[in-house]
């Protein structure tokens, strides 16, 4: 148990830091190790990249508590063969600004070396490779991707957070950059948002989204809700970053509407109030893609790749349209689960909430 104690440890040491003030020695220490988990223990890599003309770029890799996971109705294997050198589960899709190109599920052995700052994995029969170091990294996907991630303009561009109510528990690093290489062999230049989490948790059912629009400008959105189709919605987050002005416009305790109107295409409609602060967004999909897991519980991610719309952001000094803005891209999550994580009361509703919340920003 020594080892799961150390997992339990870096929790803690992230929740202590709960934002921005986090050094690249401990960025480096969770972005390339495999920690020892224990029951509802999960940690997953999501590497996600916005580009232009719509393209966009989404890689997990994930790993839990167990000897065998069904991932898209597949049996999978989890086993930790050495300390990170494990055997889990890599997906992904890539949209290359026409049409959405599905990654293979794959099965992999992952090695991770902690030393030389490298990450190798397999998806789609191609080697996988995150190295570097914060704020320079590099992602190839042999064939398909190769991109240089720089230091971004986002003021907060790496995070650090946590949640420890023992015994659950979840830490999370995130990382937000500039990007430019080459995907199919043609030019990308975007954002990236590179992000590790370990917990020990239940699944949740929520909603996330980000969006980054031409002018550098970006917003986010969070909420948990109790089942696939609800509309109550709780623990609920929203934030726009204005890039002209260099300043965050927070909602504190915003009254969040999540709609979807299903016609020939889908659109979500997002609408949030906080005292004097008033934002309507609605965000149009032109590519969606699912991932479903069984076993310790389910799981469903249903990722839409979403442009923005409208756009129009009031507060009491100001007016910001998507005109100001330019055009958005970005991705929009519907997850969930089943509700049996709600009989074990207030306080795992709060853990889940400030983690999702935070994970997902």
């Amino acid at each position: 148990m020594v080892s799961v104690k150390k997992t339990y440890a870096l929790i803690r040491k992230l929740a202590s830091i709960n934002g921005p003030d986090v050094n690249k020695n401990l960025l480096d220490r969770v972005m390339y190790n495999s920690e020892v988990l224990s029951h509802w223990g999960k940690e997953y890599w999501w590497f996600i990249f916005f580009g232009q003309d719509k393209k966009q770029i989404m890689l997990m890799i994930f790993n839990k508590f167990g000897k065998s996971i069904i991932f898209n109705d597949e049996v999978m294997t989890l086993r930790k063969i050495q300390e990170n050198r494990f055997q889990a589960i890599t997906a992904g899709w890539i949209y290359d600004g026409n049409e959405l190109r599905e990654l293979e599920d794959t099965n992999p052995i992952i090695t991770i070396d902690p030393q030389e700052k490298v990450l190798a994995s397999t998806i789609s029969n191609k080697e996988l490779t995150l190295q570097g170091s914060f704020p320079n990294y590099k992602l190839t996907l042999d064939g398909l991707i190769n991109l240089n991630i720089t230091k971004g303009w986002f003021p907060e561009d790496k995070l650090a957070h946590g949640v420890s109510i023992p015994p659950l528990g979840v830490g999370w690093v995130d990382i937000y950059s500039k990007v430019e290489g080459t995907v199919f062999g043609k030019k990308f230049k975007g954002t990236g948002h590179l992000q590790k989490v370990v917990g020990i948790m239940p699944y949740g059912s929520f909603h996330w989204g980000r969006i980054v629009f031409q002018n550098g400008s970006s917003t986010s959105f969070f909420c948990l809700k109790t089942g696939k189709d609800s509309k109550r919605l709780f623990i609920k987050s929203l934030a726009f970053y204005d890039h002209n002005n260099k300043k965050f416009i927070r909602f504190e305790e915003p009254k969040l509407k999540i709609l979807r109107k299903d016609e020939k295409k889908i659109f979500w409609i997002i609408e949030g109030r906080d005292n004097e602060k008033k934002l309507k967004m609605t965000l149009e999909v032109y590519a969606k893609k699912q991932f479903t897991i069984k076993n310790g519980g389910s799981q469903v991610y249903i990722e839409y790749a979403v442009t923005s719309k409208e756009f129009n952001l009031k507060t009491k000094d100001e007016v910001i349209t998507l005109s100001d803005l330019g055009e958005g891209i970005g991705t929009f999550e519907d997850a969930y689960s089943s509700s049996i994580w709600f009989k074990y009361g207030a306080s795992l509703i709060d853990l889940l909430g400030n983690a999702y919340q935070h994970t997902h920003q």
